[in-house]
């Protein structure tokens, strides 16, 4: 299992403001929406994450692999520069 990080990345000249997530297995980035909680713009793009992976799995095995990335809760925790999300093997954690 790998935790998945979040960073909020401001806008550019030629982009608006994004939040990127990301693990060793891959990332993806998604436009920020303004309007909503910094938290729910960072469990948006980890949501985001998790269904890029099971998509990927889906198409590879057949079948999403759920066990790996859905069987349990995630934790959010903050850092200096965004959010990491680790695996809650425990108890049911805070987000699906």
């Amino acid at each position: 299992m790998q935790a998945i990080q979040t960073k909020y990345l401001g806008p550019t000249n030629t982009k608006g403001a994004r939040i990127r997530a990301w693990c060793e297995r891959g990332s993806i980035t998604v436009d920020y929406t303004h309007g909503l909680s910094v938290e729910h713009e960072h469990d948006r793009a980890f949501k985001k994450l998790l269904n890029k992976f099971l998509d990927e799995d889906t198409r590879q095995y057949g079948t999403p692999l759920a066990c790996a990335w859905t069987s349990h809760g995630w934790i959010r925790g903050g850092t200096s520069s965004g959010y990491v999300y680790v695996a809650d093997c425990v108890s049911e954690g805070v987000l699906p």
